[in-house]
């Protein structure tokens, strides 16, 4: 999933446990492995990517989400009021978390990050693994309509 897609399930969450940060972290990181079960068509992204064969276009993928994910929360904490932001903010963090530390684990080789690594990589491949991922284009237009319906939920 784009990582704006695990912030916005992460902020959906905490929404509905406004006093309690903690849970909200844990709730937003424990959907985010969920959500990755789901085949969401950027299995070839990634292969290309450890493969040294598309380095550059995975990278750009990476930037305009973070870039997207950055504009989203602005978004959200601009055009509703919350009472309850820490938990919000909280939320976000715990969804978009395994993504910033497989991303280092990927980029610095950190030996502590490895079991991480193969956790998230559980998850993500459960499905696509056996069944294929689906195309691209498909993943991507999938993840824009589950984002446009949570935007006109919260937003």
């Amino acid at each position: 999933m784009f990582i704006t897609t695990h912030a916005a399930i992460g902020a959906l969450i905490a929404e509905q446990f406004p006093n309690h940060p903690f849970l909200a972290f844990v709730l937003g990181m424990a959907s985010h492995f969920l959500s990755d079960i789901i085949p969401h068509g950027d299995s070839n992204l990634y292969k290309g990517f450890v493969s040294g064969s598309k380095v550059k276009r995975a990278i750009a993928y990476v930037v305009i989400d973070g870039v997207a994910a950055l504009f989203f929360v602005l978004f959200l904490f601009n055009t509703k009021v919350f009472d309850h932001r820490l938990a919000i903010s909280m939320g976000i963090a715990g969804g978009v978390l395994p993504d910033l530390i497989v991303a280092l684990y990927e980029v610095f080789r950190v030996p502590g990050l490895r079991w991480f690594h193969r956790l998230h990589f559980f998850f993500h491949n459960m499905v696509s693994s056996r069944r294929g991922d689906m195309p691209f284009a498909s993943g991507f237009a999938m993840q824009m309509v589950f984002l446009a319906a949570l935007i006109s939920r919260v937003g």
